[in-house]
């Protein structure tokens, strides 16, 4: 069946890509504006809230830079040497160890600025000691300790709620891991936090005039509260509890919270190391705000791009015909030879076939294969080869005249296609051709090259009804040429 060749893209179907893709544009922008208020506590929210992540980030920061201190402990031999030799609490400070020890321990004290104290703790005399050689251990009992039980059963560190410091009325989180010896505990290591450096960081950020911070622990019981104990306080910070509960199940949606007439989102962290939770309350009207602010700038974005969309299309509808005719050509052409490639060169001999079917033309087909190329390439080399079939190509066009379709079907085969004359025409100018090629003088850099060509010619046929019909007798005759003793035309 013959098929028209593909024409080129109308510029009409430009300017209807550039409607649909306005038209869609524009939905879409509307679209986008509509979710983004619709759903903004997936959106601006997760963007305002940015801040609060960074009360994770840094409370996080201090517990885990203070396990580094306990890894130090438990890797110190002097430390552990001195938990390990004494056996009373009589021993503590008569102990010969005991001066490398306090030593050591002063020194890793005297690295980090934030901590409030360091000690350790001996299990098997039951005794503490800190930094400062304080060991008043009269009433002291490693038993009672409400850490002990915790840290005996873990081989991490663990961190405690908050606790009354021994010794002293303040309030102190403890990062504390058990020393061990062969499986045996041998004593704790605890690096003492004032309570106080959480909450002046909890203080620091706060989101909003009027936004407030909270964390609590993994039994949803307030560490630290931004609010009083008075009823009001204590109702609302339950109804706060009960949401976050559903946070939980649904971490996903943003629940809102009324304190004191004002409205507020709540945002939650969980802290990665033991499961506190940091609660902020982000008053609605600073969320409000920045989503309007954002759609404006988004809306800003999309007029802009819209605009540079019709501008960039408009300069594409001009340069179109420009690109894809060079395109074209590229895809179309050998890149050697600068001839037709073999599959245009089969596209457009049908298309011939086609017209002159129709239009009762003559169709004349030259099947040119180089003799005993091969030895051309195996003689002097495969880019001499590239020589002789570039020469052999520029000759033949100009030969066969603007008016034949010549192209390079395969390495060193070529056709061409004669509109328009009959059978002896055709034969004459292939002879005329194939003599030329055979007196050409091609020049190389390993001297002057020639060859010969063995030419099979065929011409359509009333009862030819497809192309490949031609093809095959073209070949044949080549073949014959060849088999004849080549440098020779052949008609069938």
């Amino acid at each position: 069946m013959c098929n028209k060749l593909k024409s080129n893209l109308d510029f009409k179907i430009i300017i209807r890509s550039f409607i649909i893709i306005f038209t869609v544009f524009s939905i879409s922008s509307i679209f986008v504006y509509q979710q983004t208020t619709k759903k903004f506590h997936t959106n601006t929210t997760k963007q305002i809230c940015l801040k609060s992540q960074l009360v994770n980030k840094d409370i996080t920061n201090i517990f885990e830079n203070k396990k580094i201190i306990s890894d130090i402990i438990e890797a110190d031999e002097d430390i552990n040497n001195y938990l390990m030799e004494v056996k009373d609490r009589k021993d503590i400070t008569t102990n010969i160890l005991y001066p490398k020890f306090i030593k050591n321990f002063k020194h890793i004290m005297e690295s980090y600025d934030d901590i409030y104290t360091i000690w350790v703790a001996n299990e098997q005399a039951n005794f503490y000691i800190d930094t400062i050689g304080k060991s008043n251990i009269s009433d002291y009992d490693i038993y009672k300790r409400p850490w002990r039980e915790q840290a005996a059963g873990s081989d991490e560190v663990i961190l405690t709620d908050p606790y009354i410091e021994y010794g002293t009325s303040i309030k102190v989180i403890s990062i504390i891991k058990a020393l061990k010896q062969d499986n045996r505990i041998i004593g704790y290591v605890g690096i003492d936090i004032k309570l106080d450096n959480i909450f002046t960081i909890m203080e620091d950020y706060i989101v909003g005039e009027k936004g407030m911070n909270f964390l609590i622990n993994k039994d949803y019981e307030f560490i630290y509260s931004y609010v009083g104990e008075n009823d009001e306080d204590i109702v609302f910070k339950n109804k706060l509890i009960e949401r976050v509960k559903t946070l939980d199940k649904d971490y996903r949606d943003y629940r809102k919270i009324t304190y004191k007439k004002n409205k507020y989102f709540i945002y939650h962290n969980e802290i990665d190391l033991n499961g506190w939770r940091i609660i902020q309350l982000i008053p609605e009207n600073d969320i409000d705000q920045d989503i309007n602010d954002f759609l404006k700038i988004m809306l800003i974005i999309f007029s802009i791009a819209a605009i540079s969309l019709l501008i960039i299309i408009i300069i594409e509808g001009i340069m179109y015909k420009l690109r894809e005719n060079r395109l074209k050509i590229q895809a179309r052409t050998d890149s050697l030879t600068g001839s037709i490639n073999r599959s245009y060169f089969m596209e457009l001999a049908k298309h011939e076939f086609c017209l002159a079917k129709k239009e009762d033309r003559k169709f004349n087909l030259l099947m040119i294969d180089i003799d005993y190329f091969k030895s051309v390439n195996d003689n002097y080399g495969h880019h001499i080869g590239d020589v002789v079939l570039e020469n052999m190509a520029r000759l033949s066009v100009r030969l066969l005249g603007n008016n034949a379709i010549f192209g390079r079907v395969g390495g060193e085969e070529f056709a061409a296609i004669i509109m328009d004359i009959d059978e002896k025409e055709a034969f004459v100018a292939a002879e005329d051709l194939r003599t030329k090629i055979s007196n050409m003088d091609i020049n190389t850099d390993k001297g002057n090259i020639s060859i010969n060509v063995s030419i099979g010619l065929t011409s359509m046929k009333n009862s030819d009804i497809q192309l490949k019909g031609i093809l095959k007798r073209a070949d044949e005759a080549m073949y014959e040429a060849k088999k004849s003793g080549r440098n020779k035309v052949k008609i069938k």
